[in-house]
């Protein structure tokens, strides 16, 4: 079985790359891999902001987000310079996400089968 890791640098309502990133990573669990973790760069990051309004009719991409890896166990990432460069901190974060940096993020790289990106890298 591969282990895959993910690495999303677009922002939350401008494309639907969560939307496409969770429907992924269910078909991968389904087919016995793992999700190793998400990692979250660049304007990424604000997909990790807990408060966001949506309002009721425009769905809540970070409680989705929240749930699906809350249910799946897994660690979700916000890059750390990134996160300092938008003025969000761990405690904006939706539950269970946590800031690391880049060189942790590599480490992540080494130990896994697959990368898959999202966005252009920054």
């Amino acid at each position: 079985m591969s282990k895959y890791i993910f690495f999303i640098s677009t922002e939350p309502y401008k494309f639907q790359a969560v939307d496409s990133l969770i429907e992924i990573c269910k078909a991968i669990i389904r087919k016995g891999n793992t999700v190793r973790g998400l990692f979250f760069y660049g304007s990424g990051v604000y997909n990790l902001k807990k408060d966001i309004s949506s309002g009721t009719s425009i769905r809540n991409i970070p409680k989705k987000l929240e749930e699906f890896c809350g249910e799946n166990k897994i660690p979700v990432v916000g890059c750390s310079t990134w996160v300092s460069l938008t003025g969000l901190n761990e405690s904006n974060f939706i539950n269970g996400a946590t800031e690391e940096g880049l060189g942790d993020f590599s480490n992540w790289a080494i130990e896994s089968d697959k990368l898959i990106v999202f966005g252009t890298g920054g």
